[in-house]
């Protein structure tokens, strides 16, 4: 809600007396009122209050007709309890701020190894690990949904995905350690920007410049051809990074 929020909401409670404001006339609902707005977690003890009782008295002749000496009077008493300021309690105020952008880590790791700054460092990369299981969600794999008849072909196809993350992961790891050990970019892996060069490419980037390769085998008598398309240099590349020559490529025509 926020302090400047309440204290609005807090002045609310008690308008100047007007046509159609409605005044509290009571202390204990006043009390109540403001109890409800403090209550939020966001200004809980930290907005203080002050408030006082106002009478209004005033005197009328009891009955109709025009006011004389002898005519009976009646005097009507108005009570009502404006807030009259709100204010911050600096003490409390200053100590929420002192717990403002703490954590607390927990960890079953020894005392020794990691650091706090290790340990805090490698919580800053949780993401990478949930974004390794990512492809298990949907592209490039998925595990739902799992149109199995038996518990082993769900064990079994788990392992299997498991096995294509390790994959994917090791890829996208090898490709970009390399390139940050080179100082290097690679060009040509975003289709609407290829002179733009990166070093943290994807995995699925990588894979998306080896689409449309296609082995052609020819069967004539007494032999058989087959030719694929040669490597491109950024493909070419790709696979030194990987640490894997050329001739992985090249033996496929060979089988």
């Amino acid at each position: 809600m926020g302090w400047r929020n309440a204290c609005n909401r807090l002045l609310a409670l008690t308008p100047a007396p007007e046509r159609g404001q409605y005044q509290i006339q009571d202390e204990s609902e006043l009390v109540r009122a403001v109890a409800a707005i403090l209550k939020d977690p966001e200004v809980e003890g930290l907005l203080d209050y002050s408030f006082e009782r106002q009478e209004k008295r005033q005197t009328r002749y009891i009955g109709r007709g025009r006011g004389n000496p002898n005519r009976p009077k009646r005097e009507i008493v108005t009570v009502r309890y404006p807030i009259t300021a709100v204010t911050r309690q600096a003490e409390s105020i200053a100590a929420l701020q002192e717990t403002f952008g703490r954590r607390a880590y927990v960890t079953d790791a020894a005392l020794q190894q990691p650091t706090l700054e290790q340990t805090v460092l490698t919580y800053r990369d949780e993401w990478l690990i949930e974004r390794g299981f990512h492809p298990l969600k949907g592209v490039p794999l998925s595990l739902n949904p799992l149109i199995v008849k038996r518990d082993d072909q769900v064990e079994g196809l788990t392992n299997l995905f498991s096995i294509a993350v390790r994959m994917l992961t090791l890829i996208e790891f090898v490709v970009r350690r390399k390139l940050k050990q080179n100082q290097e970019k690679l060009t040509g892996l975003i289709e609407n920007n290829p002179k733009k060069g990166i070093d943290n490419p994807t995995t699925e980037r990588l894979l998306k410049v080896f689409d449309n390769i296609t082995i052609t085998i020819v069967h004539l008598p007494g032999q058989i051809i087959r030719h694929i398309p040669p490597l491109t240099a950024l493909q070419t590349r790709i696979l030194e990074l990987l640490g894997l020559s050329p001739e992985v490529y090249t033996r496929l025509a060979e089988n």
